[in-house]
């Protein structure tokens, strides 16, 4: 996230830092941070659907495959001119092929407008996310990850719980348990997140994370 698309930035690195000794290590080992936009929230979603349950790789060459049939143009009007049959011909699964084309009815009608869901606060955005089918809880929060809400806790993730035990030296991972370690980081959980998420891309993982004594 730049301080351009998140305002608040330096403030919340400086907050997260007095609150979490452990979180402060990580990010003076990390260092700033940087966060894309996101620039096509259909084209984010479709992705998603087709991403569920597959290797990034394969899900890579169904996505491309896909593109092809659109021209290049991965557009609501493009694919609502596909039948589900040519969609399969991408290998995705029939139900992925019907929830991309539901999703894609949905925006071309209208009936899903991502102007106007951004207007919605997270728990409003999360609950006509979730009522779409194909979409799940996890991927309805990592839209507003990529969105720039500044206090989104993906603790259903599996790259953020694996960067937290890693942390924080611990095997409880339930729900409950994350969140109110994680109490401390609001409002700013997704810069939290978001260095969670470097110490897994980084391989930091891979190292043995300090003590809290020892901080």
């Amino acid at each position: 996230m730049t301080e351009q698309n998140f305002p608040l930035y330096e403030e919340a690195v400086s907050v997260l830092k007095r609150r979490d000794k452990k979180l402060a290590w990580l990010i003076e080992r990390v260092g700033p941070l940087s966060h894309t936009d996101l620039k096509d929230d259909f084209r984010f979603f479709i992705e998603q659907v087709i991403g569920q349950m597959l290797s990034i790789q394969a899900a890579d060459v169904m996505t491309g495959r896909l593109s092809d049939l659109c021209r290049g143009e991965m557009t609501a009007g493009a694919i609502c001119s596909l039948s589900v049959y040519e969609l399969k011909k991408t290998g995705i699964s029939l139900r992925k092929a019907e929830c991309i084309r539901e999703i894609a009815f949905m925006v071309e009608t209208g009936s899903l407008d991502f102007g106007k869901l951004k207007e919605l606060s997270d728990a409003e955005i999360i609950k006509s996310l979730t009522a779409i089918k194909g979409i799940g809880n996890w991927t309805a929060k990592m839209y507003l990850y990529k969105i720039n809400r500044p206090d989104v806790l993906p603790y259903e993730d599996a790259t953020f719980l694996a960067a937290y035990k890693w942390l924080y030296r611990t095997r409880n991972v339930k729900p409950e348990a994350v969140k109110r370690r994680c109490r401390k980081w609001s409002p700013y959980s997704s810069v939290a997140a978001m260095y969670l998420y470097a110490a897994f891309d980084r391989k930091l993982i891979a190292t043995e994370s300090p003590k809290l004594k020892d901080l």
